[in-house]
C-alpha cells in the first residue's frame, strides 16, 4: 500500500480540460522525491507522488493499490535509493499503463539501470540522471540560485520522453539510445565533484597536522576564487608537460606529511597518476 500525495499545479485551472493535463507519478520517499513532485506540478503537470512510507501531511491519502496510483500517469518517475530502485520498478512494471514511460531517476550504476530496463518494454523505460549545471549569471531564478537541474535521458525511449515533457518547459536532453549512458554521465561527474571534495578534506587534515589549517583554508578559498575553464585546461596540459617534476613533488609531499605523522589518502595515488602520465599514458583533451 502506497501513500499518495496529490499535487495540483498552481498554473492549472478548472477551465483546462483534464485530458490536456500531463499526469505524472513520482515514486520515492524523502525530500528529493517531494521536491520533484512539487516542481513538476509548478511546471504545469498533474502530479501524484507516492511513497513506501507514510508522510504526515494533510494533502496525502492512501492509494487503494499500486495499479490505482499509476493508472493514468503518462510518466512515472522513480526517485529512491539505488538499493530500493529494483523493488520500486518490480512493483510498478505490472501496472504501468500502455504508452506510459517509467523513468528511473535514481543514482545507480549503468549495470543496474540495464537490469531495471529488462522489466519493461524498450519504449516504456528511460534512464534519467538529474544533473545540476551552473546557471547563467543573468538567469532569473526565484529563489536565486547558482545551479539549474537538467535531466539527462538515455534509452530507446529517450527522445519520446523528452518530447513528452516539452510542454512543461523542463530542461531535458536525450544523450543516448543506450540505457545506462545517463547513469554513466552522472557517476562520472560525481567522481570529479566528490573527488574534489575528498581532496579538499585530505588537504585540510594535512594542514591541521602541521598547524597550518587557518592559512591553508584561506589559500584554498583564494585558489577556488581564481578558477576558470582555463584552470581546468591547464591542469591537463601542464601536467602532461611537467609530469615527472610533479611526481617528484608529490614524493616530497609524502615525506613531509610522514614527518608530521599524517598519512594522506590522496597524495600517493596522485603520485601514481603522474607516474602513468610520465610514462606516456595519453590524457584525453590534454593537447587541444
Amino acid at each position: 500500500m502506497f501513500d499518495t500525495l496529490e499535487v495540483r499545479s498552481p498554473f492549472l485551472t478548472e477551465d483546462v480540460p483534464v485530458t490536456h493535463r500531463i499526469r505524472i507519478a513520482v515514486i520515492g520517499p524523502g525530500e528529493a522525491a517531494s521536491r520533484l513532485a512539487h516542481d513538476l506540478a509548478e511546471a504545469g503537470a498533474d502530479v501524484s507522488a507516492f511513497d513506501l512510507t507514510p508522510i504526515n501531511e494533510s494533502a496525502i491519502h492512501l492509494a487503494e493499490s499500486v495499479e490505482d496510483a499509476v493508472a493514468n500517469a503518462t510518466v512515472v518517475f522513480s526517485l529512491n535509493s539505488s538499493s530500493a530502485a529494483l523493488r520500486a520498478a518490480e512493483r510498478t512494471a505490472p501496472h504501468l499503463a500502455a504508452g506510459s514511460i517509467f523513468a528511473d531517476a535514481n543514482t545507480a550504476t549503468p549495470a543496474l539501470k540495464k537490469k531495471l530496463a529488462e522489466l519493461f518494454a524498450p519504449e516504456a523505460f528511460v534512464d534519467v540522471a538529474m544533473m545540476t549545471s551552473a546557471a547563467p549569471a543573468d538567469a532569473p531564478t526565484d529563489p536565486p540560485t547558482d545551479t539549474n537541474t537538467v535531466l539527462a535521458v538515455s534509452g530507446p525511449a529517450a527522445q519520446a520522453f523528452v518530447e513528452r515533457l516539452a510542454p512543461l518547459k523542463i530542461s531535458a536532453e536525450s544523450v543516448s539510445t543506450e540505457v545506462g549512458q545517463a547513469a554513466a554521465r552522472n557517476l562520472t561527474r560525481s567522481m570529479l565533484a566528490k573527488g574534489l571534495a575528498g581532496v579538499v578534506i585530505d588537504y585540510m587534515w594535512a594542514a591541521e597536522a602541521m598547524g597550518l589549517e587557518d592559512w591553508a583554508h584561506e589559500e584554498m578559498l583564494r585558489a577556488f576564487d581564481a578558477m576558470t575553464r582555463e584552470t581546468a585546461t591547464g591542469y591537463l596540459e601542464e601536467t602532461v608537460k611537467n609530469a615527472k617534476r610533479r611526481e617528484i613533488e608529490m614524493l616530497d609531499i609524502v615525506e613531509m606529511l610522514e614527518e608530521a605523522d599524517y598519512h594522506s589518502l590522496f597524495v600517493p595515488p596522485t603520485q601514481l597518476v603522474y607516474n602513468k602520465v610520465y610514462h606516456s599514458i595519453k590524457v584525453p583533451h590534454a593537447n587541444k
